[in-house]
């Protein structure tokens, strides 16, 4: 019978220095789980021909070079970002084929899909910039959004986790609280409520402003509910802000190590407001981004 390891961190790697970026963070996530990183570079051939027609064999070798070329010093940077280089398993793939669709496939068997905020585009057709929100969209694990800045960012700064009150957001708090754990940090869980919550039309400002709170901290505590006795070690501060989503979480976001949000939002525009948070965090937020997925 043949057993099944440790499902792997996969890092999307075109030889940007977003990817590379990528590769450090999940070099060391990995190295906090105890969990294998897989590298996969994907390409496309640069020739066109039909389904009848053989390719030659030195079709798309120069494309192929160039991605094993790139994965193994992105390997080198994966073990130069972790303190125990040789107990971390590396294993590499350069695949051809449309980035996205590849990322997508690697997400079924991954524990979390990491990308660069922005890509490299000579051997590639998307940038890595563009393949990393449509990934986060679909992705069958969760998805990591890893910035330029992140070696700047502080390392003891707080996971902040947003949370928005629907069923599905407790697949990000889940992943908050692990984080947080993993990285023995504070969690800052954050609800950005609106005007459009209170149904009164009449009420004072005053009062619509005291609603506004009232009903953030109740989404706060049901979301919250039962996980501080699961991870006893992480400690818990409540945020209730008013206006755009994704400017409130960048508001509390400046020191943090990692922000989380879930993959759906309120009602049934659950898709837009997915892709147009995670559009403005990723291009804004200066930490890594964790998107969670179902």
């Amino acid at each position: 019978m043949r057993t099944v390891g440790p499902k792997a961190i996969v890092v999307g790697v075109d030889g940007s220095g977003s990817s590379l970026d990528a590769v450090g963070w999940a070099a060391r996530a990995a190295e906090l789980r105890g969990l294998p990183v897989k590298l996969v570079s994907a390409y496309q051939v640069k020739a066109l021909y039909t389904s009848f027609v053989a390719l030659p064999s030195h079709i798309g070798s120069e494309e192929h070079t160039a991605a094993e070329s790139i994965l193994a010093w992105a390997s080198l940077v994966a073990r130069r970002s972790v303190k125990n280089p040789d107990t971390l398993v590396i294993t590499s793939e350069s695949i051809v084929g449309p980035t996205i669709q590849t990322m997508l496939e690697q997400s079924s068997s991954a524990s979390m899909i990491v990308l660069g905020s922005r890509g490299n585009g000579e051997y590639f057709a998307e940038l890595l910039g563009s393949v990393s929100t449509a990934v986060a969209v679909q992705a069958h694990c969760p998805v990591v959004i890893v910035p330029g800045s992140v070696e700047l960012h502080s390392s003891a700064g707080p996971v902040v986790l947003g949370i928005d009150g629907s069923p599905h957001n407790q697949n990000a708090v889940r992943l908050a609280f692990d984080e947080a754990s993993l990285r023995g940090a504070d969690l800052v869980a954050v609800h950005v409520s609106t005007d459009e919550l209170i149904s009164s039309p009449d009420a004072s400002a005053g009062d619509r402003s005291e609603a506004i709170v009232s009903n953030g901290r109740t989404v706060l505590a049901e979301s919250l509910s039962g996980w501080s006795e699961q991870f006893p070690d992480v400690a818990v501060q409540r945020t209730v802000l008013r206006g755009n989503v994704a400017e409130g979480i960048l508001e509390v976001a400046s020191r943090a190590q990692a922000v989380v949000v879930g993959s759906s939002g309120r009602g049934g525009f659950s898709g837009l407001l997915l892709g147009s948070t995670v559009r403005s965090l990723a291009h804004r937020v200066d930490c890594p981004l964790i998107i969670a997925r179902g």
